[in-house]
């Protein structure tokens, strides 16, 4: 990694780390709430629109950085996925006695958020680049930085299914 990118994943993880903060405290507020007017459990059918505010603050990134922004999006979501996979089978065994979700979600988001805006700060490129030119090419960029960036999320992805398969 160029050090360019090691600030890029830097700033990305920042970005993240504030929307996160941002939403973990809108999440303890309405768990406060709960706990006052309500019977004191978790809202954990909150969690998606209690941290999607969270994501306003990777908003500047996007802006200041639009070299790579459609390969690093696509990469910084894809990256989601084994995450999401594993979070369904520990979910699985944590079911909920309503079949809605359990509070184990909250640390999940929170991990996709910090996971995406990291990469997405690492691979966008440097601040004020010229726009990319393509989905899944880093212009500018060579062969093995392509084999490293999606042989790693193919790896990942693979992983995932694998243990999905193992414990499913």
């Amino acid at each position: 990694m160029d050090e360019t990118d090691l600030a890029g994943a830097r700033d990305g993880f920042r970005a993240g780390a504030a929307g996160a903060a941002i939403g973990v405290g809108i999440a303890l507020v309405a768990w406060g709430l709960s706990a006052v007017i309500g019977d004191g459990a978790f809202p954990a059918y909150l969690l998606g629109p209690l941290l999607m505010p969270a994501v306003s603050f990777v908003g500047p990134l996007w802006r200041e950085r639009p070299g790579h922004r459609r390969p690093a999006t696509l990469v910084a979501l894809a990256a989601c996925l084994p995450l999401m996979v594993v979070a369904t089978l520990i979910e699985d065994g944590q079911e909920d006695p309503d079949g809605g979700p359990t509070v184990w979600w909250g640390p999940v988001y929170l991990a996709m958020l910090l996971l995406s805006a990291t990469l997405y700060g690492a691979l966008a490129g440097p601040p004020g680049a010229e726009p990319g030119r393509s989905w899944l090419r880093f212009t500018g960029r060579g062969r093995r930085y392509h084999l490293v960036v999606y042989g790693g999320l193919a790896a990942a992805l693979a992983l995932a299914v694998g243990i999905d398969a193992v414990a499913g």
